[in-house]
């Protein structure tokens, strides 16, 4: 999902729980609001304004966020 989102200028190769978002992949904020709403769509949940913490750096940063939300969202 998020391979779809690299910038220009990233030299693909495959993506790791380790890959930088920023420094790898060249995701600036406005990828990042397009990758939140793909988000949103693909597992059901609802990602409120400015609720993506600062300290997503790395895709498995993203992958712990969104499996806390889909979490959340079953016990509620």
């Amino acid at each position: 999902m998020l391979s779809r989102y690299e910038g220009r200028g990233s030299n693909y190769t495959a993506l790791t729980e380790s890959t930088a978002l920023v420094d790898r992949l060249n995701i600036n904020s406005a990828r990042m609001v397009d990758i939140v709403l793909d988000i949103e769509e693909k597992f059901g949940v609802k990602i409120d304004d400015g609720a993506m913490p600062p300290t997503l750096k790395t895709v498995g940063d993203v992958v712990s966020f969104v499996d806390s939300l889909v979490t959340a969202q079953k016990i509620s």
